[in-house]
C-alpha cells in the first residue's frame, strides 16, 4: 500500500507526452506571435506609402504597440496567476489573431494603428502566462533548454515572416493579404490551447525556493511571498493584496538586474527589428523581397543558433549553480553589443559586414533570452511567477521595446550621413545612400 502511495504523485508529476504537447502548441503560438508582430516591419515602407506617415511616425506606431503591452502585462499576469493560465494564453492568442486580421481590411490609418494597439493586448497575456505554465512542465535543471525551444518561435517566426511576408504581399499585389492569411492559424492554436490539462502550479519544485540555492537576495523573500500566496489562494483578491503581491516581487533585489538586462536587450533588439528591412531597402539599394530575406539571415538564422546552443549550455551550468546561468547571459549581452555596433557603422558598400556581425550578435543574444525566464523562475515563488514576469515585460518593453524604434529614428535624424529626405516622406523609388 505504501508502494502505491508514492508512485501515483510520481505519474502524475512526470507527465512527459502532456509536456511535450503543450511545450508543442505555446512554440507554435510564440511562433505565431513573432510572425505577426514582423509583419508592419517588412512592409514598412508600403504602409508608409499607404498612410502617407515618415519613419518618426511609423517608430511611434510600433512603440504604441510595445507600450499597450506593457501597461497591460502586469495585470494580465497576475490574472494568470488566479485563473487558468491556458483560459489567459487561449484568448490572448485569439485576440491577437483578429485584430491582425483587422490590420489588413480597413484604409484608415487610425484603425490600422488600433489594430496593432489590440495585437499588443492580446501579446501581453501571452507572456507571463506561458512562461508560468512551462516552469511546471519542468524542473529547473530542464527549464532553460525547454524555454530555448519555446523561444525558437522568436527566431523561426521572424525569419519566416522576413522570408514569406514579402513574397505574399507580391503575388497577391497588396501588402494587406500577409495581415489576413497570418490571423487563421492563430484561430486554430487558440482553439486546442483551449482544451489542455495543464499541470499542477508548483508541480515540478522538488523543494521550497528558500531550501534552492538563491542569488542574493531571492530566497527567503520568494519563499515567504510564495507561503504567503499559497495560502489565501482560494480567497477573492482584494486590492490591497493585489498591490502587496507585486511589491513583494520587487522586493526581491535579483529582480532589479534581471528587469535592467531585458529592458536593454528589447531597447537593442526591437530598434533592429523594426527599421533593418527599410535600411536594406534605402541605403543599401536591395528590393522588398531580397531586403527581407537578408534580415530573416540576420536574425532568423543568427536567433536559431542561439537560442538551440543557448538552452543547452545555460542549463548545464545550472546544474552546479543556477547563478552562473546568469553569468553567461551577462557575458553574451556585453560580448553581443561591440558586435552589433561594428555591423551597423558597415558602410553601404560592405553588406556583408552588416549581415555577419549583426548575426553574430543576434546569436548571443540568445543565449541570454534562453536564460531568461528560466532566471525568472528561479527566484521566484510558483504561485507568483506569472506576476514576477508580467514585471519583467511590462517594464523591459516599455524603456527598451517601446524606446528602442524612436531612439533610432533621433539617432537618424541628427546623423549627418543620412539625407533628409530619407526620413521626412516616405521613399518611393530612390535610395537614400548615406553621404
Amino acid at each position: 500500500m505504501s508502494k502505491q502511495v508514492v508512485d501515483k504523485p510520481e505519474k502524475t508529476t512526470r507527465p512527459h507526452s502532456r509536456a511535450g504537447w503543450i511545450i508543442g502548441l505555446l512554440f507554435a503560438a510564440n511562433l505565431l506571435n513573432f510572425y505577426d508582430r514582423a509583419i508592419p516591419a517588412v512592409l514598412l515602407d508600403q504602409i508608409e506609402q499607404a498612410f502617407g506617415i515618415n519613419d518618426a511616425q511609423a517608430g511611434l506606431l510600433a512603440s504604441a504597440f510595445v507600450i499597450v503591452a506593457a501597461l497591460t502585462v502586469i495585470p494580465l499576469g497576475y490574472l494568470a496567476d488566479r485563473i487558468a493560465r491556458k483560459t489567459v494564453v487561449g484568448w490572448g492568442l485569439l485576440i491577437w489573431s483578429v485584430f491582425t486580421a483587422v490590420g489588413g481590411v480597413f484604409s484608415s490609418f487610425w484603425v490600422f494603428f488600433g489594430s496593432r494597439v489590440g495585437v499588443g493586448v492580446g501579446e501581453a497575456a501571452y507572456d507571463p502566462a506561458a512562461g508560468s505554465l512551462m516552469a511546471d512542465l519542468y524542473p529547473t535543471e530542464k527549464r532553460a533548454r525547454a524555454n530555448s525551444w519555446f523561444q525558437l518561435g522568436f527566431p523561426i517566426g521572424t525569419m519566416l515572416a522576413y522570408f514569406t511576408v514579402g513574397a505574399v504581399a507580391v503575388a497577391f499585389g497588396s501588402w494587406r493579404a500577409p495581415f489576413l492569411i497570418a490571423a487563421v492559424p492563430g484561430i486554430i492554436i487558440a482553439i486546442l490551447v483551449f482544451r489542455i490539462r495543464e499541470p499542477k502550479r508548483g508541480a515540478t519544485d522538488a523543494v521550497a525556493i528558500a531550501a534552492a540555492e538563491p542569488l542574493t537576495g531571492a530566497g527567503p523573500t520568494s519563499a515567504t511571498t510564495d507561503s504567503a500566496v499559497g495560502a489565501g489562494a482560494t480567497a477573492r483578491p482584494t486590492v490591497a493584496a493585489k498591490r502587496a503581491s507585486i511589491w513583494s516581487v520587487l522586493r526581491i533585489r535579483s529582480m532589479y538586474g534581471l528587469i535592467i538586462a531585458f529592458a536593454g536587450y528589447n531597447f537593442a533588439a526591437y530598434a533592429i527589428g523594426t527599421f533593418l528591412t527599410p535600411v536594406l531597402q534605402r541605403y543599401y539599394g536591395l528590393d522588398l523581397v531580397s531586403a527581407a530575406a537578408v534580415s530573416g539571415v540576420v536574425i532568423g538564422i543568427g536567433g536559431l543558433i542561439g537560442l538551440l546552443l543557448g538552452g543547452w549550455v545555460t542549463d548545464r551550468v545550472a546544474k552546479t549553480s543556477i547563478a552562473r546561468r546568469v553569468m553567461v547571459a551577462a557575458v553574451c549581452l556585453l560580448v553581443a553589443a561591440p558586435l552589433a555596433y561594428i555591423g551597423l557603422s558597415a558602410s553601404s558598400s560592405v553588406l556583408g559586414q552588416l549581415v555577419l556581425f549583426l548575426a553574430l550578435s543576434y546569436l548571443l543574444g540568445m543565449f541570454y533570452l534562453a536564460a531568461a525566464v528560466p532566471v525568472v523562475s528561479d527566484v521566484v515563488g510558483a504561485k507568483q511567477r506569472s506576476s514576477a514576469l508580467g514585471v519583467v515585460f511590462a517594464i523591459g518593453y516599455v524603456i527598451g521595446g517601446a524606446g528602442g524604434p524612436l531612439w533610432w529614428v533621433r539617432c537618424l535624424t541628427r546623423s549627418p550621413r543620412v539625407p533628409r529626405t530619407c526620413l521626412t516622406r516616405p521613399p518611393r523609388r530612390t535610395v537614400c545612400r548615406p553621404q
